[in-house]
């Protein structure tokens, strides 16, 4: 729905706008009553205003993700750089490390997740899209996280699961919407995937119908 009022919402405005200056004109002449008239200038007031505080909401949601994000990656290199200190401190004793969550010598090698690769986007006519993905090596315990975006800029969160696929919903035909995998672990986090796109603008995607 969100990209279907970000395509049109330009064109409904300018008809609907025409079509309440039509009615203040002629619309008692044409069978309406003057409060009818007068009801739907007041429902296009409501509409442009529903549409000024979606576009508002939205800039926000995308200004808090991006600080979330930021915030994320800050605090995995924290975790990393103080781990390293401690860990060489004369000081440190295995109470100390089991207190603070730090691994203890002769314990599993930490997991680090890798960046996944061969991600590939199915679409299909009834607005799911289907993901996979080559493992790249990355163990069990990672999970993986699907992120969209309208232009490949702008990150949202869409989805995780530990398989190396997902399917997933309310994904309008005919409207363009990018994906990439981040495989994640903990506070570990390995670089985005490449980027793959389903009905891109100008070019050609393949449409399934779901089974």
């Amino acid at each position: 729905m969100g990209d279907w009022i970000k395509r049109n919402k330009l064109e409904l405005q300018q008809q609907a706008t025409k079509f309440s200056n039509g009615l203040v004109t002629y619309g008692t002449n044409l069978s309406l009553t003057a409060g009818e008239v007068t009801a739907f200038g007041t429902a296009l007031t409501v509409y442009d205003n529903s549409l000024n505080d979606w576009e508002l909401a939205i800039i926000t949601a995308n200004a808090l993700g991006e600080k979330f994000k930021g915030d994320k990656t800050n605090i995995s290199r924290l975790m990393r750089q103080y781990n390293q200190r401690m860990q060489s401190s004369p000081n440190i004793t295995n109470q100390k490390r089991s207190e603070i969550g730090l691994p203890l010598p002769g314990s599993s090698t930490t997991v680090v997740p890798k960046t996944v690769t061969n991600v590939v986007a199915t679409p299909f006519a009834n607005g799911s899209v289907k993901l996979s993905w080559n493992r790249s090596g990355n163990a069990q315990t990672v999970v993986f996280l699907i992120e969209s975006s309208d232009d490949s800029i702008t990150w949202t969160y869409a989805g995780n699961t530990n398989k190396v696929n997902i399917t997933l919903t309310g994904y309008a035909p005919g409207v363009t919407k990018f994906f990439r995998i981040i495989a994640s672990r903990e506070a570990l986090t390995a670089l985005p995937s490449n980027v793959v796109v389903i009905y891109p603008e100008g070019g050609e995607s393949s449409l399934r119908i779901a089974a």
